[in-house]
This record gives C-alpha cells, sequence and structure tokens, in this order.
C-alpha cells in the first residue's frame, strides 16, 4: 500500500511539473516532496521494544520449561528405578503412540 501512495504521489509532482511557477504549486510540489521521502523511509523497531519482547518469550519458555521438570519429576517420584531420561523417552514414545512401560494413568495424574 505504501508504494501505491509514493507512486501516486509522484504522478502527481509531474503534473505540477508542466503547471506554471505559482508560490502555490511550488507549495504543493514540496509539501509532497516531503512527503513522499517520510513514506520511503523504512519504519524501524524501537529497540527498547523488541528487548521487552525477548524477555517475555524468555519467561514463558522458562515458565513452560519449569511445568514439564516438574512432571517429568512427579512421574520419576512414581517410578524411582527409571532415570530422568528414560522417562524422557518413553514421553516421547508416548506422544507418537507407541507403547511404554509406564500404564497411561500415571501420565494423566502423575501427583502422587
Amino acid at each position: 500500500m505504501v508504494t501505491f501512495d509514493i507512486d501516486k504521489l509522484r504522478d502527481q509532482i509531474d503534473q505540477l511539473k508542466n503547471l506554471p511557477n505559482i508560490k502555490e504549486v511550488i507549495a504543493l510540489r514540496k509539501r509532497l516532496q516531503s512527503e513522499i521521502t517520510r513514506l520511503s523511509k523504512p519504519v524501524e523497531k524501537p529497540q527498547k521494544l523488541v528487548e521487552e519482547l525477548n524477555i517475555l518469550a524468555n519467561t514463558k519458555r522458562a515458565g513452560k520449561l519449569k511445568r514439564y521438570h516438574n512432571y517429568i519429576r512427579q512421574i520419576r517420584n512414581n517410578f524411582p528405578d527409571l532415570s530422568y531420561n528414560q522417562i524422557r523417552k518413553q514421553l516421547k514414545e508416548r506422544k507418537k503412540g507407541l507403547d511404554v512401560d509406564i500404564p497411561d494413568v500415571v501420565w494423566q495424574n502423575p501427583s502422587p
């Protein structure tokens, strides 16, 4: 949409070049030219906003990882003979739809 507006403004400036040099016409050409330069500048995101978004994304990620590891830890409390990595592997296999040693009841509610 911005390129269409710039093209439209350039056409108007070309049409104004054919008119005699009257003070109002010259002022209109200058105003249209400044509008073109304003529209053609790329819009940059403020650095502060980008940093805030990164911090927000990191906090969301940290919260999800805490929930995931808490879930694995609760299952490990029910099955102390399995290591943490073995439980993670079984969870991955269960998500694929394969059979695992841990019953479905424990996966749905691992709290003791």
